[in-house]
């Protein structure tokens, strides 16, 4: 048999190679970085709707990517095996306290990487530790940051309970900032969820914690934040003008903090809030001024699928494909596979609406990232704009079913927004024009 030399190789033909090991994940993430579309395809039409597994890496980037990740992960190693030392030093000492920081910084490294659940191992192995101690700062800390693992997780019903035992203890202990930080978190979570007037709840009574501090000014990055989050939440329940109130003083904090993180948060709610009144065009801007800041790409890669929403919704199909692009380029250089599945959703709805039954390749892509990685509110939120899809194809049992299945994600999540939608989506289909009702949901 003839041997045929390849020059490039699709990630498809590449990753089945890879055994299941947990090792193998960063390598995984690292070749997918290092990949390229494939130039043979270029003016391909199929490769409109190709998806990270078309692809294609030579033999020298994948040899290269490998030298890379080995090195990473001696470094990690070796950095792993460091910060024992001061662990055990601290346990040897008698020094709990101590040694249950040693655990948490752990934890953040390891959350810092986007390792979410080792992070909440070391999380957990805190709180063992700390729960006998007077202290109450170490077990506050890591009931929070538990919390904060399993939102990034969409682990919804366990992050709640984490922030909310973080505020309760914190109470107790007359830690006024971690309360704060611990109900800015579990306001965080119910709005997640969907729970608008709960999450608001949470807000105002950080805020109003924050007032009857010695120090308010102290405050005013928590300040900003809920700021922030106050006029998203203001926003979501339609109260256009008060949205814009909070976001305008979050505006004015966030200058003045030099924060560019949190600014370009301020801006993408900007942006939203923008979009909710029908200005497109200034939802765009705000958008835009997001992403011409320092930030990480995981959020660039969010920003940039709803600026693509915001150009679709115009009518302007390029720019929302080239917005959604660029989306799939931040999400494979920030590492992330939850804003590669998120990031797909948006591909596929703007398939669906510019060119028929063509989304259906995205949507399956968000799938099974969402299934293998263990995201069920991304599953959940993909069936649901999945089945507008097959409704548009005229497969209306399949469309059911997503939209069944969709809604029992939500139930088990207690995400109520989302469920309530699925409900009006499943609700309209027994009129007669089920298709055209659908559309008008979304």
């Amino acid at each position: 048999m003839m041997k045929v030399q390849r020059s490039w190789v699709a990630l498809e033909d590449i990753f089945p190679l890879l055994p299941d090991l947990s090792e193998m994940e960063d390598l995984r993430l690292g070749i997918l970085a290092a990949a390229l579309p494939d130039p043979q395809r270029t003016w391909d039409r199929s490769q409109l709707h190709s998806t990270i597994d078309k692809r294609v890496i030579s033999a020298d980037r994948l040899e290269a990517t490998v030298a890379e990740m080995e090195v990473s992960a001696h470094g990690y190693v070796e950095t792993l095996f460091s910060s024992l030392r001061p662990l055990f030093q601290a346990f040897f000492a008698g020094e709990n306290l101590e040694a249950a920081r040693c655990l948490i910084e752990l934890g953040e490294r390891q959350e810092a990487t986007g390792r979410y659940r080792k992070a909440r191992q070391c999380y957990g192995t805190a709180l063992s530790l700390s729960l006998p101690l007077v202290d109450k700062r170490p077990q506050i800390l890591a009931l929070r940051r538990i919390g904060r693992v399993a939102l990034a997780l969409a682990e919804l019903k366990d992050a709640i309970l984490h922030y909310r035992r973080s505020a309760e203890l914190a109470h107790h202990a007359g830690e006024l900032h971690d309360r704060i930080i611990a109900l800015t978190g579990c306001g965080n979570v119910l709005a997640v969820q969907g729970q608008g007037p709960d999450a608001e709840r949470c807000y105002r009574e950080a805020l109003a914690l924050l007032e009857s501090a010695p120090q308010p000014k102290s405050l005013s990055l928590e300040r900003a934040q809920l700021y922030n989050n106050l006029g998203m939440i203001a926003t979501r329940q339609d109260r256009i003008t008060e949205a814009e109130q909070w976001l305008t003083e979050a505006l004015d904090l966030w200058v003045i903090l030099s924060s560019p993180v949190d600014l370009a948060v301020c801006y993408h709610n900007l942006g939203i809030l923008r979009a909710a009144q029908g200005k497109r065009a200034e939802a765009r801007t705000h958008f835009e001024e997001a992403l011409r800041l320092d930030i990480p790409p995981s959020l660039r890669a969010g920003i940039s699928v709803d600026l693509a929403d915001a150009w679709l919704a115009d009518g302007h199909s390029m720019q929302a494909k080239k917005s959604a692009r660029e989306a799939e380029e931040y999400a494979i250089t920030a590492r992330s596979p939850y804003h590669l599945g998120h990031m797909y959703r948006g591909l596929g709805n703007i398939a669906r609406v510019t060119e028929g039954d063509d989304g259906f390749t995205f949507f399956e892509k968000a799938l099974e990232i969402a299934r293998e990685k263990g995201y069920p509110l991304l599953e959940g939120e993909t069936l649901m704009e999945y089945a507008l899809l097959r409704d548009q194809m005229g497969e209306r049992e399949e469309a059911e079913a997503y939209l069944e299945r969709a809604r029992e994600i939500f139930i088990e999540l207690g995400a109520d927004r989302a469920r309530i939608r699925a409900e009006c989506l499943l609700e309209v289909r027994t009129v007669e024009h089920a298709p055209a009702a659908l559309k008008e949901i979304t």
